[in-house]
């Protein structure tokens, strides 16, 4: 008696985004290194809350709350490989916050004119492997879930498909990533 027409509609539609950002994804895989595709304008805020909304349960799930601030702008890029560089960088953020167990875990995603700050309060990252966070194969996960190949794609997709830069810092109380574009 808990499963009605209302309920099932919701749990299809809300499944069938999961499985075309899983088939998107495919594709992108594929077309990573096809030199012919093309850049389109798109805007930043509204891929960021596509993204948000496949994320959504398993934050809940944990108690990590999120917020956006800051005003929308638009870009010229591959909006699905942006994506990806956002859902790797909200994972990385709500993993970091999972495992060190954080009271009041929180995401924030700062938007100011062709920068995106993706900011967490995980305590931060080690300071004898930050600089290292971005090379291929690097992790900081236990064996088995993590390849080290997340935020080297993200580099990748950020400085060399979309011509801006990624780079990470410790903040008070945790950790940065910072997108700009030029």
């Amino acid at each position: 008696g808990l499963i009605d027409e209302k309920f099932l509609e919701k749990f299809i539609k809300k499944n069938r985004k999961i499985i075309e950002f899983m088939s998107n994804t495919i594709d992108d895989f594929r077309n990573f290194f096809r030199i012919d595709k093309k850049k389109s304008k798109f805007f930043v805020k509204k891929a960021i809350e596509h993204v948000l909304s496949i994320q959504s349960a398993v934050l809940k799930n944990h108690n990590i709350s999120l917020e956006i601030i800051g005003d929308d702008f638009e870009i010229d890029g591959f909006e699905s490989e942006f994506k990806q560089v956002m859902l790797n960088l909200i994972n990385n953020a709500k993993d970091a916050l999972i495992e060190k167990q954080i009271a009041n875990p929180k995401i924030t995603i700062k938007l100011s004119k062709n920068k995106i700050e993706v900011i967490d309060n995980a305590k931060g990252i080690p300071k004898d492997i930050i600089d290292r966070v971005f090379e291929p194969y690097f992790t900081t996960k236990e064996q088995g879930k993590g390849t080290g190949m997340g935020l080297y794609m993200s580099k990748v997709i950020i400085e060399t498909n979309m011509k801006g830069s990624l780079s990470a810092k410790n903040i008070k109380g945790g950790a940065s990533f910072t997108i700009e574009f030029f």
